[in-house]
């Protein structure tokens, strides 16, 4: 098969939406990836900011990929859900794969991103093999502009 017909396939796929009872299919999969806002937010990310746990959970179950990160900053919704301190959509991300160790383009992984939002409470939960406080953050440097934005302030 040639590679336009594959790449033929695989957009027809993610054009047609399947059924709110069906599990995730490519189609669907690359539909939710796919949409993004011109700085690169998902819808998965935009709900994990404003700490909407259901719209988190249909996202996942349509087959959001936990670990996407906007393509300048690799910000990611674990990110976004521990710097407004959202511990519910945390643990959820957590649960469906959302990787603790991955760090913003500034080196920040999600316990730095909640320290920075102010949840030192979240420090334990967002701790892990390679994901630490990193003492060499320049918070003045952060793209809190981004976080802003994806919860909609």
């Amino acid at each position: 098969m040639s590679t336009l017909a594959i790449a033929s396939t695989v957009l027809a796929l993610a054009t047609h939406a399947a059924p709110a009872s069906a599990p995730a299919t490519l189609g669907s999969r690359l539909a939710v990836q796919a949409a993004t806002d011109p700085d690169g937010l998902t819808p998965l990310m935009r709900a994990a900011a404003r700490g909407d746990l259901g719209q988190v959970n249909a996202l996942l179950a349509k087959g959001a990929e936990p670990n996407a990160s906007t393509p300048a900053q690799r910000v990611t919704a674990l990110m976004f859900a521990a710097y407004f301190g959202h511990a519910p959509v945390i643990k959820t991300l957590l649960a469906k794969g959302a990787r603790l160790e991955l760090k913003d383009a500034q080196g920040a992984a999600a316990v730095d991103w909640a320290t920075l939002g102010d949840h030192p409470e979240l420090e334990k939960t967002l701790t892990g093999p390679g994901a630490a406080l990193n003492p060499f953050l320049n918070p003045g440097i952060m793209p809190i502009w981004l976080m802003d934005k994806a919860s909609g302030q």
